[in-house]
């Protein structure tokens, strides 16, 4: 075996805000062959608002589950010697998931602060130096990117987990706890699958109830949610201040959101010469262009508290909402004349 191996990743894979996707997109997006699945995937936004005085959740439709079609995970609970089993591992070209108390590992901003039991993708090791390499979120004074455990640490923090904190984490099982093993699955598919993309746009169309304080939206309606609710603010509806961190989150996530879909029709555009794919990708050129309004909006009323820039967030989101009904509409369209060819 190499005294040195290292696995491709991509350290920005760009679902900092996800952090299940983040670990598992680092290790896929490294591999071409992983981007037809990957275009498959990511259409659908849902929206969950729980409570009066809270701002509303956003997420992507997807999953850990959506994984299992490109990846295969083996749990790894025990084992007699933790750096042995993760040198083999890495270097037969398999990945390990493994969970750290990052409380214990000197790179992390926790580091003899407070527990934090989190995820870390191994994906190299050095034997010179006896370090494992691997991505992880809040090391090394970035919010996500490569560092180093040595092999003396790693195994110990490994048994000590095992032992200790097994019982207590349990719920972190199907996420990766203590530790997974991971491989891409072999023949990965050629092109994008349209089916599930059509799919996909069909069950976003959940409209979310804006005179209610607990509701669903999924899809284009997420914005015309956001759009009620942000007049709602303008109105006198209660938003607590410590919520702010959360809206910005999902603005970042949306952001991404609407990224994800001008770089899902550029990826369609080079297997086809379509003037139908010309105008969607104009359409949501304008629906970031709008998203990236809502950033700075936000950012405005956050300092000031000037309710008029509550009322542009509802316009910006009615904008977002219009845009996107009609895009997801011409999208359909686009699959299934294609489906037909």
């Amino acid at each position: 075996m190499d005294k040195r191996h290292l696995l491709p990743v991509v350290e920005s894979p760009g679902f900092e805000t996800e952090c299940y996707h983040n670990i598992r997109l680092s290790l896929l997006l490294a591999h071409a062959g992983s981007l037809p699945w990957y275009h498959s995937h990511f259409m659908n936004l849902t929206l969950k608002s729980t409570g009066a005085d809270l701002f509303p959740v956003v997420r992507f439709e997807e999953h850990l589950d959506v994984y299992s079609e490109v990846l295969e995970e083996t749990p790894l609970v025990r084992c007699g010697d933790w750096v042995e089993t993760a040198r083999n591992t890495l270097g037969e070209g398999r990945y390990m998931i493994v969970y750290f108390n990052w409380r214990n590992i000197p790179c992390s901003r926790y580091y003899n602060k407070q527990d934090m039991f989190h995820e870390a993708l191994v994906y190299g090791f050095d034997d010179e130096r006896a370090v494992f390499h691997f991505l992880a979120f809040d090391v090394n004074g970035k919010g996500y990117g490569s560092s180093e455990v040595s092999y003396g640490l790693f195994g110990r923090e490994m048994t000590r987990l095992a032992a200790e904190d097994l019982h207590a984490q349990r719920w972190f099982a199907f996420y990766g706890f203590p530790a997974s093993v991971i491989r891409l699955k072999d023949g990965p598919a050629s092109r994008p699958d349209t089916r599930n993309m059509y799919f996909a746009l069909e069950r976003g169309r959940v409209r979310g109830n804006g005179s209610q304080d607990e509701t669903f939206a999924m899809g284009h309606y997420v914005n015309e949610y956001l759009s009620v609710y942000f007049r709602q603010l303008a109105e006198g509806r209660p938003l607590q201040a410590k919520e702010f961190i959360y809206w910005n989150i999902i603005v970042h996530k949306m952001i991404l959101h609407k990224s994800l879909m001008l770089q899902r029709v550029v990826y369609l555009q080079s297997g086809t010469d379509s003037g139908q794919l010309d105008l969607l990708k104009n359409l949501y050129i304008k629906a970031k262009t709008e998203m990236d309004r809502v950033k700075w909006t936000s950012i405005k009323y956050q300092r000031t508290k000037a309710s008029v820039y509550l009322h542009q967030l509802s316009d910006h989101f009615q904008t977002l909402y219009e845009l996107e009904k009609r895009a997801s509409a011409m999208l359909m369209e686009f699959l299934t004349l294609s489906h037909l060819k």
